[in-house]
């Protein structure tokens, strides 16, 4: 018997009289997705204390009035990150391993099968540890990891628990929901799921070349009602973007790529860090060039909507050309108010997840009001388009005064101001002059 056997449960059981079984299996489904955890989660600014408070009464070998939720409390402290490979509780751990192999207690058991799952890596010795020791339990089990292990007999394997999890969600259309049904009830969790989610990418990152592959891992991605998935996600952008450095998606399936990865993780030219970060430089370069394309479209969409001018499908043919051939580098949009509004509204009507980020023309003098910007990147030079009779403006971008990209705020008439500028009506030939001047 271990020693956690010997644990006071504090009063006196009194079994309960059985409701209906479909009233008693709802009540345990809406308490498991509330609580899908058994082992409470203690704050970072209490782990510590936890830790030092059990492994106190490991080593005095005193364990009066010790209540099972601090036993397994500080389990989940003892094996985080931080601290489930110090020297100084290698003895605590090797506790817990051996109260796993003899303990008859459910909820002891279930909880450190929780603890495993939380602070899997595969083959990391804790979880080789914890692994062989919740093997010797298997047949001490509560009926929800049973049910598991019955979907999943390799889920206590610490080398290919995860890849057995990736296996089964390859084959499913929601596998947030597939994995919940066979007990899994966070699959965003960390630990295992993490390394879970990370072979699934591999898996299923052939599939992405489709429609049907990008909505499937969009899916997993973000669950109806669920937040995004946060760790893991630079590998996912990876693979979406993977595909297409050598080639291009269709037009429908590349909006549809930049509206869910947006949607989902914010526009990477003005969301800092996050996501974004651990995407190869290889891969960034895809999805900005997309975005320079849509930027200039949607400046142009907008503007057209909201002033009446015959110039603009002029404009569209001369930008959109110059994208294409592959002489812009970077684009951003300052919308003036009437034409913010106009593209919140677009973006409210559409079922798109994602909108493009733009930032706001602020001059109101002058005229100015209702003037919208386009700010382009042209090799070493900065170019900005105006609506509303504005010249195109181009500047040496190695002028310390020379517009930038991604800006919150622009004034056109501060801009127009500049005296370092170049600036040519949209007369003429002015597609030529602003193909000599960049």
């Amino acid at each position: 018997m271990g020693i956690l056997e010997k644990l006071r449960t504090r009063g006196r059981f009194e079994a309960p009289a059985l409701p209906a079984l479909n009233r008693l299996w709802s009540a345990t489904e809406r308490i498991l997705s509330r609580w899908p955890d058994v082992v409470a989660n203690p704050p970072e600014r209490d782990r510590e204390k936890l830790v030092a408070e059990i492994n106190r009464r490991f080593q005095s070998n005193d364990w009066t009035d010790t209540p099972m939720s601090l036993v397994t409390s500080a389990a989940r402290a003892l094996f985080d990150a931080e601290r489930r490979e110090r020297p100084d509780l290698v003895d605590l751990r090797s506790f817990y391993y051996d109260e796993c192999r003899v303990s008859t207690r459910i909820g002891f058991l279930g909880a450190m099968t929780s603890v495993y799952i939380g602070s899997y890596v595969p083959a990391a010795r804790h979880t080789l540890e914890l692994s062989e020791a919740l093997r010797e339990a298997r047949g001490r089990l509560g009926g929800r990891w049973k049910t598991l292990l019955g979907h999943i007999p390799e889920a206590l394997d610490p080398s290919v628990a995860h890849e057995a999890i990736a296996q089964k969600m390859l084959p499913m259309d929601d596998p947030w929901s597939g994995l919940k049904a066979l007990g899994l009830r966070s699959p965003h969790a960390n630990g295992l799921m993490d390394h879970a989610h990370l072979a699934y990418i591999r898996s299923i990152a052939p599939e992405l070349k489709s429609r049907e592959g990008m909505a499937k891992l969009f899916g997993w991605l973000k669950p109806d009602n669920q937040e995004a998935k946060l760790t893991g996600s630079a590998d996912a952008i990876s693979a979406c973007l993977g595909h297409w450095t050598k080639t291009a998606p269709s037009e429908d399936d590349q909006r549809y790529l930049l509206e869910n990865l947006i949607g989902l993780y914010g526009d990477p030219r003005v969301q800092r860090g996050g996501a974004w970060t651990g995407v190869p430089e290889e891969l960034m370069s895809v999805i900005l060039r997309w975005l320079t394309r849509e930027n200039i479209r949607f400046f142009l969409d907008i503007v057209s909507a909201v002033e009446e001018s015959h110039m603009w499908e002029p404009r569209r043919k001369f930008w959109l050309g110059l994208h294409q051939q592959g002489r812009i580098d970077a684009a951003w949009v300052a919308f003036s108010d009437r034409a913010r509004l106009e593209a919140f509204r677009r973006s409210k009507a559409s079922s798109n997840r994602g909108t493009l980020g733009f930032g706001r023309q602020t001059a109101s003098g002058s005229g100015r009001a209702n003037t919208s910007l386009l700010v382009l990147k042209i090799g070493r030079k900065i170019v900005v388009e105006g609506s509303h009779n504005y010249k195109v403006h181009v500047f040496d971008i190695s002028h310390p005064r020379s517009p930038t990209l991604y800006n919150a705020e622009y004034d056109c008439e501060q801009i127009r101001l500049l005296p370092h500028a170049k600036a040519q009506v949209h007369h003429n030939r002015w597609e030529g002059w602003v193909l000599e001047n960049i």
